[in-house]
């Protein structure tokens, strides 16, 4: 089965549309040649010569973050960027996901694999981010779980710089965990009451203003392989209805992170 995450949406003349639009994520099929002909910021001389921004001391490039995944086994997926109010590149993100850590349908078939998504601002002014989630093979979102087990935000510092090896190789040993963590929410089947109190409060995460929001029908189930009660199947069809349209990788990160800690509150 092909894998797809996010596909880049047409571009629309009208301004309005365009700051709506999805970010745009581009597969690079474990390329890094590739990744960085698309997102330039991956490239370090391009930060410092090309946007003239000034880094912290010891900043962590993304590329050597994602060196070393490699070098675990992880296969870089895609890249992306967002943009700042004065249209520079603030951050770059990049999606991997590793073939060894994956997760059985109840066919003993693969349903997602282990998936990591790296988060890096340009100037260092924030923590590198890693974040350990599941990528389902069935649909074109990712998940991004937020848990204690899951996630390595590390400050640009001698220190993390000089022990970021082992900060991989500890994220990456904690990557066998999260089939168990699934497992559990597939295992953990919801009321229709509960139901609709996740769609209520994974609503509010997503908008200020919920009068035109039909909440209940975020539960809709728009795939065969999305119907079911438990836990994971609603958190995927939520998840489906609720981030299409964010134009921000950081905000999609955000929302998912979120999304499934609600999930987990119910198991």
């Amino acid at each position: 089965m092909e894998m797809e995450y996010i596909t880049p949406l047409t571009k629309k003349k009208n301004k309005q549309k365009q700051i709506n639009m999805k970010y745009k994520y581009i597969p690079v099929d474990n390329d890094l040649v590739k990744a960085e002909a698309f997102a330039h910021t991956l490239n370090n001389d391009f930060i410092l010569n090309n946007q003239k921004i000034k880094q912290k001391d010891f900043y962590i490039e993304t590329v050597d973050v994602i060196k070393q995944f490699q070098n675990e086994g992880w296969i870089l997926k895609g890249v992306a960027e967002d943009k700042g109010k004065n249209r520079k590149i603030i951050s770059n993100y990049a999606q991997l996901h590793h073939p060894d850590f994956s997760i059985l349908n109840s066919s003993g078939k693969t349903e997602a694999l282990a998936s990591m998504t790296i988060s890096n601002s340009c100037n260092g002014s924030k923590p590198i981010s890693m974040d350990l989630g599941a990528f389902r093979l069935v649909c074109s979102n990712g998940m991004i779980s937020k848990t204690t087990i899951a996630e390595s935000k590390l400050k640009h510092t001698e220190v993390n710089y000089t022990n970021l090896p082992t900060f991989i190789s500890n994220l990456n040993n904690k990557a066998q965990i999260l089939s168990q963590e699934i497992s559990n929410l597939k295992n953990t089947n919801l009321t229709q009451r509960q139901m609709q109190d996740f769609a209520f409060r994974a609503a509010q995460a997503r908008y200020t203003n919920l009068t035109n929001i039909d909440v209940m029908g975020l539960l809709k189930v728009n795939r065969r392989e999305d119907e079911g009660t438990d836990a994971w199947s609603v958190l995927n069809r939520l998840q489906e209805s609720l981030t299409h349209n964010i134009s921000s990788f950081s905000d999609d990160i955000k929302v998912n992170q979120e999304l499934f800690s609600m999930a987990e509150s119910y198991s």
